[in-house]
């Protein structure tokens, strides 16, 4: 049958049929399901629990990555964003600061084009095209700054962590794209700054399934705390905008 794939990750299958990758979602849970037994009797998939003194990045929810047309493009973007601004909404009626990020690189040289691009077609995020315009789905306010990076993680190479130590913020929420790269370094990242860290289900984006469940399976077991979306809307409508240094 042509264009029909079907190949196995694990104990998971996977079937590549009519230019979508499929994914069989009860063998999926249920290898998630034994190596939860294996981490939990090692120590792993604790909960790192919600501060006082939240604050938000999105990870690349430019165009390029939440509306349809360019290389970059996730599935269900509509989805992914509609979720997101929840979360935003919230966060922005209780004065919680928001922090958005694109990537970027500048004029026909691009002399700061990283050597990533020699995997990933990166040469075509051209830092003033429209394209790196934070998606407008997200509804972005002119108080929320947008941080221009140039490699996966908010943190590497930008003033993020500062910043966020200067306002006194004690947990990092993260939403974006993709699972398996940027979203992945940035809740690493953030762990590693001291940050406790969250992610909201069904505000991560990534272009192949399967590879947003298995990130997001893993981070929770070692790096952040992965949460339902109405629990993380709820955190944020109880936050009082008096906890941030000024």
């Amino acid at each position: 049958m042509p264009n029909l794939h079907i190949f196995q990750i694990g104990m998971v299958v996977a079937i590549y049929k009519g230019g979508k990758y499929q994914f069989d979602q009860k063998l999926l849970q249920e290898a998630f399901a034994e190596a939860s037994k294996i981490y939990k009797e090692r120590g792993f998939q604790r909960r790192m629990g919600y501060g006082k003194a939240p604050a938000i990045t999105t990870e690349d929810m430019a165009k390029a990555w939440m509306s349809d047309g360019h290389p970059f493009t996730c599935e269900n973007n509509n989805e992914i964003c509609a979720n997101a601004l929840k979360v935003l909404e919230a966060a922005r009626k209780s004065g919680v600061p928001i922090f958005h990020t694109t990537t970027g690189y500048v004029g026909k040289e691009q002399w700061d084009l990283p050597r990533w691009d020699e995997k990933i077609p990166m040469h075509t995020l051209d830092i003033n095209s429209e394209w790196m315009d934070i998606d407008p789905k997200l509804n972005p306010q002119p108080e929320e700054p947008v941080i221009h990076k140039k490699y996966a993680s908010n943190f590497f190479g930008t003033h993020l962590a500062q910043t966020l130590y200067k306002l006194g913020v004690d947990t990092v929420i993260v939403m974006g794209a993709t699972a398996c790269a940027c979203v992945r370094h940035t809740v690493m990242d953030s762990t590693g700054h001291g940050f406790k860290t969250i992610v909201p289900i069904g505000t991560i984006g990534d272009r192949v399934p399967g590879v947003i469940e298995w990130n997001l399976f893993d981070m929770d077991a070692k790096f952040a705390d992965v949460e339902p979306l109405e629990n993380v809307v709820k955190y944020l409508e109880g936050i009082d905008s008096s906890v941030y240094k000024r």
